[in-house]
């Protein structure tokens, strides 16, 4: 059985083996030929943090990978989990994903209990009004600005909903800034889980921040000659969300140089509400003779 057949619905894309008390393994699916996509990646790594998390009300609040080398997709992933510190508030934990006896990636997660306290958060930009059509095709790559003709191959639309405002046409490069919007969603329905919500949110946070980082220099165009990775992904949980419901992602990209691009993001649910921040950096490197 393939990896994208035992996958066919998105809450397969999430599932691990327990082998012992603190290791798993679990498979993913395509990016780029025989790729993993990091996503995935990022995204089964948190499911195995939150499964050695034993209080329930101890929700994940952040976390930090780095990617370090391509996983694929023909073999399976082990993930190993740490646990460096149970207190009486955060739990802490820290996950090697391990292929062939190397580390592909590895995640700091951080899980926390419900506080009260000072409130606040950005107003959620426009458009507000999520989109009426709800089969949505997902952009091939070329449509993507920036995207690598060579790099994610995008899941299937009958898993992700993905809406992309002006595809099209390249957005300009204004005071400094470059701004995205994207409506995404889960097309199956979750688990009420908060881990499977936050880890379905994970997966979806990784998929055009490469992209908007290169918005701002080429706009539609392909650039053959630009090697692109992630490097590494930050996230921040502002509160529990519905991620088979349509979300807004609003994206910008502060600064690029020296064969690298920052990209950042908020998620806000169709009430406005900013549910989780998102921050990558991408290898965006000239392909070396």
């Amino acid at each position: 059985m393939t990896s994208d057949s035992f996958q066919a619905h998105f809450a397969d894309r999430l599932k691990l083996e327990r082998v012992d008390r603190d290791i798993f393994t679990g498979r993913c699916h395509s990016g780029s030929p025989l790729r993993a996509y990091g996503g995935q990646i990022a995204a089964q790594s948190l499911m195995a943090a939150g499964l050695t998390v034993d209080d329930p009300a101890r929700r994940v609040h952040s976390l930090h990978g780095y990617f370090l080398r391509p996983g694929q997709t023909n073999e399976s992933i082990t993930y190993l989990v740490d646990r460096p510190r149970d207190g009486g508030s955060f739990s802490t934990r820290f996950v090697r994903a391990v292929q062939d006896g190397e580390a592909i990636f590895v995640m700091t997660a951080s899980f926390a209990n419900d506080e009260t306290g000072p409130s606040h958060q950005f107003d959620a930009p426009a458009p507000t009004t999520p989109p009426e059509v709800t089969n949505i095709p997902i952009p091939v790559p070329e449509h993507i600005k920036g995207a690598d003709p060579q790099g994610l191959d995008y899941p299937d639309s009958h898993i992700i909903g993905l809406r992309l405002t002006d595809a099209e046409s390249p957005i300009e490069l204004a005071d400094g800034r470059y701004e995205r919007m994207a409506w995404v969603r889960i097309e199956d329905d979750l688990p009420d889980d908060p881990i499977v919500q936050a880890c379905a949110l994970t997966y979806l946070s990784d998929l055009t921040m490469v992209s908007t980082a290169l918005g701002p220099h080429f706009g539609a165009r392909e650039r053959p000659d630009l090697m692109l990775a992630s490097i590494d992904h930050a996230m921040w949980f502002h509160g529990t969300t519905r991620v088979d419901r349509w979300l807004l992602f609003a994206q910008d990209t502060p600064v690029a140089g020296h064969g690298h691009g920052l990209a950042r993001g908020l998620f806000f649910d169709e009430h406005g509400t900013l549910v989780a921040s998102v921050v990558q950096e991408s290898l965006m490197r000239t392909r070396r003779p």
